[in-house]
């Protein structure tokens, strides 16, 4: 009896890592064809000469550009996070544990790899998150720490004071940010605590996040790396800001941005 439940943990580890990497596989083969695609359009264009067509080719361009960038940074942050909190649950996978908390383990694994290929299918589409479609800012982020805290590996406390309405375009790029900061943390930090705090303050959205992780060191490349510019990216939209604090030990970031008109 007790090496069947042996190998049937095992067969259970292998199948959830083949499907990670099934997942991790498919994302790049979108990429590929998306680019192909884009490539193919653009040497279409190429051909034509007029100024009128010129014109409309270079604005072609920029919007395609533009609708790239969103998909990558959408698959960066949504499906990079939901794959890193899945990995804090795998980790957590013990045959050490009680049944039941095996099981629960598993079943919340199982559910965020099903969330994780959901979101690949609609990559396509309009990104914009369920849980921040209908409740909000707030609630979308705590929807997050949630998940975070019940994999008993970090915790995440999340202090709001939120007194006004977020514009949705606002609210998306705002959300991409906690979960780009939350998915460095988790990935480079090595940090058991994480704390967030949310405020608006006359016409401004501040974001204060910490972690009691290792910090940047001088040969850290997370100051500079995808997850940053991302988010420098977002705010640069919004009229924002972002300002590294010492934090010792640990992390420390403020965000600011305007409240959108």
């Amino acid at each position: 009896m007790g090496e069947t439940s042996s190998i049937s943990a095992e067969q259970l580890l292998i199948g959830s890592m083949l499907g990670m990497f099934l997942l991790s596989l498919s994302i790049v083969i979108f990429f590929v064809v998306y680019q192909r695609r884009l490539l193919r359009q653009q040497q279409l264009h190429q051909r034509k000469e007029a100024d009128y067509q010129q014109q409309l080719l270079r604005a072609n361009f920029q919007s395609q550009e533009k609708e790239r960038n969103r998909i990558g940074k959408d698959l960066h942050d949504e499906v990079g996070a939901l794959l890193t909190t899945t990995k804090l649950y795998f980790q957590h996978l013990d045959q050490a544990n009680p049944p039941e908390r095996f099981n629960e383990v598993k079943n919340k694994a199982f559910s965020l790899l099903e969330e994780s290929m959901s979101t690949v299918r609609r990559v396509s589409h309009d990104l914009r998150p369920v849980v921040l479609e209908r409740l909000g800012l707030v609630e979308a982020i705590a929807n997050v720490v949630d998940k975070i805290n019940e994999s008993d590996q970090v915790y995440v406390s999340f202090h709001h004071a939120v007194s006004t309405s977020i514009d949705d375009e606002y609210a998306l790029n705002w959300y991409r940010i906690v979960q780009e900061l939350i998915n460095n943390t988790l990935k480079h930090a090595e940090a058991s605590n994480i704390r967030i705090e949310l405020v608006t303050e006359k016409d401004q959205l501040i974001l204060n996040y910490s972690d009691d992780g290792k910090g940047l060191g001088a040969e850290s490349d997370t100051a500079n790396g995808l997850g940053i510019q991302n988010m420098r990216s977002r705010l640069s939209l919004m009229q924002g800001e972002l300002e590294m604090k010492e934090s010792e030990p640990g992390f420390q970031v403020v965000l600011k941005s305007k409240l959108k008109p």
